[in-house]
């Protein structure tokens, strides 16, 4: 399965608009959840990818392996989980948000438990965002299995199997739903369950697979035409939207047609800005123009302290009447994060990963 490894600048960008709408989301729009899931979908991908593609978890990987492996991991993302826990804390309590802190919803938090459990009281928190970084985490532990048995498997059969669970995923309902007629399964904590987001995350490792196929390279040894590649990328950003929008509109009269335009969307949107990686389009040298690499070093951070730095921003908000003003409001909390992000990545995050990463 050996592959050269670049570093696909354009995919990362990508993941950090993502994160970015899912603050929009979050912040901007009432109806919201069908964006929020297809974003955060998309960053589960993300790290399949990437996990398979930086780790080949060969038949010499060990435990003691894998262990320097997850210290990796905690030292980059715990350090920041714990902080964001903490502020988030800080300024609800300060704002009266939140009248005493439960040891049991923090207990959960701190041990990585908290999207487990079946009750938002734990898997929403005190950041709560928080659960993706606790299944974030689950799939890391796992991924040395995850990737050695999918790569047993045929990548025809592969790209079958993906195919077949994601539309169990998306028809069961772990994309949020206002009607429980909906889906299949109706409890939303089914978006949050570490399990189910190994589909996505697997699909990453699946779209990777296919990337070390012979055919796969032949493609890619056929592109190298700029002007071609950018027009793969013009087709697949459309196909995105047309998807995206076709999705959304779909979302809370049948979840199986909200799959059918949201995973394509992700998984053809991934491809081909791998791709075109080789030799980029139009749009992928704009996603590697400055400050975007900048940025892309500070996603864990944007994401992790977007509620902390609206709940931050609140009191002013509602001083200056423009708390129900998104246009007014996002931009400002957006700003105030990117900010935030650069501050504690260059004086804590960086720091601390440095201290606590395995030697090599």
């Amino acid at each position: 399965m050996g592959t050269t490894k670049p570093y696909f600048q354009s995919l990362g960008s990508l993941q950090l608009l993502a994160i970015v709408m899912v603050v929009v989301g979050h912040f901007g729009f009432t109806d919201n959840a069908f964006m929020n899931s297809l974003f955060v979908s998309f960053c589960f991908v993300y790290s399949g990818f990437f996990t398979a593609l930086h780790h080949p978890f060969d038949a010499s990987y060990q435990l003691k392996d894998h262990c320097k492996f997850m210290q990796g991991k905690l030292a980059k993302l715990y350090p920041l989980h714990l902080l964001a826990i903490a502020l988030n804390i800080i300024v609800m309590l300060c704002i009266g948000m939140m009248q005493s802190i439960s040891l049991k919803v923090l207990l959960c938090h701190l041990t990585m438990l908290s999207s487990w459990i079946p009750n938002d009281n734990y898997y929403f928190g005190y950041n709560p965002v928080a659960w993706y970084i606790c299944s974030l985490f689950f799939l890391y532990l796992v991924a040395p299995v995850v990737v050695r048995l999918l790569r047993r498997i045929p990548v025809v059969w592969q790209v079958v199997l993906i195919i077949i669970l994601l539309v169990l995923e998306f028809a069961g309902g772990y994309v949020p739903s206002i009607g429980e007629g909906d889906a299949l399964i109706g409890p939303y904590h089914l978006y949050q369950f570490p399990p189910i987001r190994l589909l996505d995350y697997a699909t990453g490792i699946i779209i990777f697979n296919v990337t070390c196929t012979g055919w796969w390279k032949s493609m890619v040894s056929r592109l190298k035409a700029p002007s071609l590649n950018t027009l793969l990328e013009v087709v697949a950003v459309i196909a995105f939207a047309v998807l995206f929008w076709l999705g959304r509109t779909q979302l809370h009269t049948h979840c199986y047609r909200a799959f059918c335009d949201s995973a394509p969307a992700i998984v053809a949107l991934f491809s081909v800005f791998i791709l075109t990686s080789s030799c980029p389009g139009a749009i992928s040298r704009a996603l590697c123009v400055a400050p975007l690499p900048s940025l892309c070093k500070v996603s864990s951070e944007i994401y992790l302290l977007q509620f902390f730095a609206y709940f931050s921003l609140m009191p002013l908000f509602k001083q200056v009447h423009i708390d129900g003003n998104p246009l007014l409001t996002v931009p400002v909390t957006v700003l105030l994060l990117i900010i935030e992000a650069f501050i504690i990545h260059r004086y804590y995050t960086s720091p601390l990963n440095r201290l606590l990463r395995p030697s090599r």
